[in-house]
């Protein structure tokens, strides 16, 4: 009896695991630009969101840029349309003078510099507008991210109202929790063994998948590879049994 003991518990240190249950993902969310904080929302904190505003960053002097540049465009399109116009008279007023034989090379040669004038503010033009465009997209982007906005279990806003963050400052700490997943940590002689096999746990078969395999041993436990399992069905925090069976 107690070799069958001995015998049954060597299987269990060889083909069975134990893991805790994590979130899929880790988030610590940072601010991408400057400013001062003007609004939190940690009535958010400990539930799930759908892609709402957590933080705001004060973004006053951007919007009145920005209405300031779409103004600049606004003009600079209008100006744009009257240039073309007039380049469009300077380009037939040349080309009527040069096919008459009555004027003089230099009358010529007069209306094709004037012509080739208007075309080249025109490209000054075309290209201011599109130094103005990039601008407006610039703003954009930068007003975007003074809306920090998060997707998933938000569990902690670490900012306050008038507190002054930096691009890179640490804003809030959240999880994907959309699915579980599960270290552990396999014997190099074992790693194959198991690639092609069910996993339970807890004695039961269960939706998990190999995720991610190390190709390299692991710094605290160097005889074996790091393997990340994961799936649903598991409740966070719980300590489980996983085996790989036929």
């Amino acid at each position: 009896m107690k070799k069958i003991f001995l015998f049954f518990s060597v299987f269990i240190i060889m083909y069975g695991y134990t893991a805790r249950v994590l979130p899929f993902e880790n988030y610590n969310i940072k601010a991408a630009v400057s400013g001062k904080i003007v609004k939190t929302y940690k009535n958010f904190e400990y539930s799930y969101i759908n892609d709402k505003v957590i933080v705001k960053i004060d973004s006053k002097k951007e919007k009145i840029d920005l209405e300031n540049v779409k103004n600049q465009i606004s003009l600079l399109k209008e100006e744009i349309k009257n240039q073309e116009k007039l380049l469009n008279r300077k380009k037939n007023t040349y080309l009527r003078y040069a096919n008459l034989k009555s004027k003089s090379l230099d009358e010529k040669n007069l209306k094709f510099y004037d012509y080739m004038a208007s075309f080249n503010q025109l490209l000054i033009l075309k290209s201011n507008l599109s130094g103005l465009i990039d601008q407006k997209n610039r703003l954009l982007d930068v007003l975007d991210k003074k809306n920090i906005k998060f997707k998933g279990y938000l569990t902690e806003i670490l900012v306050s109202k008038d507190d002054y963050v930096n691009p890179g400052s640490l804003i809030a700490k959240g999880y994907d929790i959309s699915r579980e997943k599960l270290y552990i940590y396999v014997p190099v002689g074992k790693i194959d063994d198991i690639k092609n096999k069910k996993i339970y746990i807890n004695k039961k078969k269960s939706n998990f998948k190999i995720y991610k395999i190390s190709k390299i041993p692991d710094e605290k436990y160097i005889t074996s590879y790091k393997v990340e399992l994961v799936g649903n069905g598991l409740k966070f925090g719980d300590i489980v049994d996983v085996e790989f069976l036929k």
